[in-house]
This record gives structure tokens, sequence and C-alpha cells, in this order.
């Protein structure tokens, strides 16, 4: 058994460690999505309507929780998978800041956060 946070998990064959989350969504564009799971450094989302592209940066600017909490993250992620069909969205985290580092970090342990996760963008 690999419990593992970060790093190569047994069975999962994945770098980080995924959890399901329930509704859970994250502001992308102005425009929200539900995320279905996510890592310490990365999500998967569904209804995402927004033009940017494989590969392309974007910025995710908040997470809204399912006890109604908005928490600021401000930060760049790149898109790793896409199906515009579908409207789903994989991202990986590429630029974030400390303060967001330990929301998401957080997140993942299921312990309280603030509603200030990352700060603004400077």
């Amino acid at each position: 058994m690999n419990n593992r946070i970060i790093g190569f998990s047994g069975e999962q064959r994945r770098k980080d460690q995924r959890r399901t989350v329930k509704d859970t969504y994250c502001v992308i564009e102005g425009e929200t999505c539900k995320i279905i799971n996510m890592s310490l450094r990365s999500f998967f989302c569904i209804g995402y309507k927004g033009t940017a592209k494989m590969g392309e940066e974007i910025i995710v600017e908040d997470m809204l929780m399912a006890d109604d909490t908005r928490i600021t993250v401000n930060a760049v992620a790149t898109i790793v998978r896409q199906n515009a069909l579908r409207k789903e969205l994989g991202v990986v985290f590429v630029d974030i800041n400390e303060k967001t580092f330990i929301t998401l970090e957080k997140l993942m342990m299921l312990r309280p956060t603030s509603k200030d996760g990352g700060g603004r963008l400077e």
C-alpha cells in the first residue's frame, strides 16, 4: 500500500496522488468549472468553455469550496489535457506562490483553509 501525496504512487502510476472532490469548483477566465479530482499540483475539471488550447497557460482565479468558501488562488497553470466536445480540462500548476501552495496542501489534507489562498498576482 502506497499513500504518497507527492511522487509516484503505486497502483495509479501517477506522479501525484489524486483525490476525488465533491461540490468544488474553480474559476478560469471568469467562468466556473466543476473540479472532479485534484492533486497537490493539478486538477481535472468539466464545464470549461474558454478558448485556451493544449499547452497554453491559464490563470486559475478562485476555488469555490463545498462549504461556499471562495478561495483566491491566482495561479498560473498549463493545460495538459483537453476535450472541447465534453468541455473537460486537465491542468498542472506551473507558477504558484508559497501562500497558494499552503492552501492547496490544506485542500489535499482536508484541513481548513483561509479565503485568501494565494493573494494577488504581481
